[in-house]
């Protein structure tokens, strides 16, 4: 094992325990110890009820639905489209291991969806703070069991007097022919297979065709986090075994239309502020004549690796300005890693950088890489971009540079990627120009946006707002921090020091999608069919359907929620338009 890998286990991971349970097998949910009003069972039809229900609204495991059942429902979609339908299971009995099933899809003239287009699962609960804002809150929050983690195909029991989600899944494949598909979800004795209830879908498969999600014009960022799997799968990192464990989160990523691969330079570009410390991916190491050596091996294995799951955009690498200025190498001749603190253009900061870059663009020309390649920064002041960027284009001219932060005029026309914070705005020109140039104007959300969010106690059709908001403000696409930065136990609890729960992560170990990562890719599905209608009313000049497209639009435009209207209306009234077009 090489000193390198060595030094990352003894930094990142201390002992390989064993895989935690929960991440292939059934596992137990957590108690809590809200008040959940119970009255409501005593009106429950005895036994086992099976309903549709919202997809906008939380079920609380242990309150009694009061909606009436729904046996019978129809959803539109578009080919290419990825649908969710959520069921509701309920029960005033304790029901032994159950299993949940969707049918095969039976459409016109004898035509079927194939098995592997739906899937039925169950949803689990999994516990949540409701903070609001970022770092530590000294505010007394409530904890309480929040449905998300779209099970993998297990069975479950349901205790008595308890609800269960179950989530429909839809892939309708481009190639479908339009009409009404029909099939039944079931719900069955895991035992003995016997049927115990039984509902219907019909989908509704429409003319227009959604592009692969590769070919999104719609950017997805959002930031990786490898060493995170290797911590909670008790892998060695960068092993085989860990990228077989990485590749279905990363195609989860690309499904989405993820375009960007986040690699980490130094030790740490954020301070240690996450569950799991980023680690190297290019080994530096100050050899005894004061010279320096770079091995990329880490940092090509996983460039490969995101390409061959279908990642295969920029490479933003982080950082020349890390949130507490340090930067991490291995010195030959004290025989240990050491920390360089210094300021951005200090003259030990230039010592350090200018051959770093001038050998990383060797590197990344050889590979073929320089082009999608850039330097990447978080959340950094003015000055210091100013300073970094000047040394980037003495060192390498013409090497790209990106940030996430604030909007600040002296760089509009300097950073390839610039993503800007959600309460900020380019100007139309401003846009248009970068556009011209090839170059990407994004905005972020994080935990500061207490509302609409994508945390998991946000109402589920907050997870589809902020791709919309991106759309209606002219942005190219979206940016959020973190995809993969589980908490220490993230199937059972997803509440993290620093941050309001589920902010550090969309999805769960397994794999397992969640109703957070399904509303995400709806809002992503409604901008791109939003972008592809109105290509068309211009095309053809219908102005009425420009204006009426504009004006549903027009609840996204704020990044703040309408006191007055719901996002769910909102979301709702804009699917009705593009699937009545």
């Amino acid at each position: 094992m090489s000193r390198y890998i060595l030094s990352i286990l003894t930094f990142l991971f201390p002992l390989f325990a064993s895989a935690q349970p929960g991440i292939t097998t059934a596992y137990d949910e957590p108690a809590d110890n809200y008040a959940y009003d119970r009255s409501g069972w005593a009106r429950v039809n005895d036994g086992l009820n099976l309903t549709w229900t919202t997809r906008d609204e939380h079920a609380l495991k242990y309150e009694a639905p009061a909606a009436p059942l729904v046996r019978d429902t129809t959803v539109r979609a578009w080919r290419g489209e990825r649908i969710g339908v959520e069921a509701l299971l309920y029960t005033t009995k304790p029901m032994q291991p159950l299993r949940v099933s969707l049918g095969t899809l039976a459409g016109p003239d004898g035509g079927r969806l194939s098995a592997e287009c739906g899937q039925a699962r169950f949803v689990r609960y999994v516990l949540s703070d409701e903070k609001e804002g970022c770092g530590a809150n000294p505010r007394t929050s409530t904890t309480r069991l929040r449905p998300d983690v779209i099970d993998r195909d297990e069975p479950l029991s349901i205790e008595a007097n308890s609800v269960r989600p179950a989530w429909v899944t839809v892939e309708v494949p481009r190639d479908a022919a339009p009409g009404r598909y029909t099939a039944p979800l079931l719900v069955s004795d895991a035992a003995t297979g016997r049927a115990l209830a039984a509902i219907v879908l019909r989908v509704e498969v429409l003319g227009h065709t959604l592009p692969a999600s590769a070919d999104y014009a719609f950017r997805l960022d959002y930031w990786q986090q490898p060493f995170s799997v290797a911590r909670y799968y008790g892998l060695e990192p960068w092993s085989q075994e860990h990228f077989d464990a990485l590749r279905p989160f990363m195609e989860m990523l690309r499904r989405a239309g993820q375009r960007c691969v986040t690699a980490t330079l130094f030790y740490e570009p954020w301070g240690e502020q996450s569950n799991d410390p980023h680690g190297a991916m290019v080994k530096t190491v100050r050899l005894s004549d004061g010279s320096w050596q770079y091995d990329y091996t880490v940092f090509d294995r996983w460039v490969e690796f995101a390409a061959g799951c279908g990642i295969t955009g920029e490479i933003n690498c982080y950082s020349m300005i890390p949130w507490n200025k340090t930067f991490r190498y291995y010195d030959e001749a004290l025989r240990r890693d050491t920390d360089l603190v210094c300021e951005v253009g200090s003259p030990e900061y230039e010592a350090l950088w200018t051959p770093f870059l001038k050998a990383f663009a060797k590197h990344l020309r050889t590979k073929g890489w320089f082009d999608r390649t850039a330097i990447a920064m978080d959340e950094r002041g003015l000055e210091d971009m100013l300073r970094a960027y000047d040394l980037l284009q003495r060192t390498v001219p013409g090497m790209k540079m990106v940030l996430a932060g604030n909007r600040h005029e002296e760089l509009v026309d300097k950073l390839s990627d610039y993503s800007i914070a959600s309460g900020q705005r380019f100007t139309p020109e401003e846009i248009s120009r970068r556009r011209a140039r090839g170059w990407h104007s994004t905005a972020y959300y994080c935990c500061s946006e207490p509302a609409p969010n994508t945390l998991t106690h946000s109402l589920p059709a907050e997870n589809a707002y902020w791709p919309l908001f991106c759309f209606a403000n002219g942005f190219d696409g979206l940016l959020h921090w973190s995809f993969i930065d589980w908490t220490d136990d993230p199937l059972r609890d997803s509440r993290f020091k620093l941050f309001p729960a589920g902010d550090t992560y969309l999805v769960y170990p397994g794999p397992r999608s969640s109703v957070r990562y399904e509303r995400l890719l709806e809002g992503i599905q409604a901008a791109e069919k939003a972008r592809i209608l109105r290509e068309r009313y211009t095309a053809d000049g219908d102005t009425a359907a420009l204006q009426r497209l504009a004006a549903a639009l027009d609840p996204f435009a704020e990044g703040v929620p309408n006191p007055k209207k719901p996002v769910a209306e909102s979301l709702n009234e804009l699917e009705a338009l593009l699937n009545n077009y």
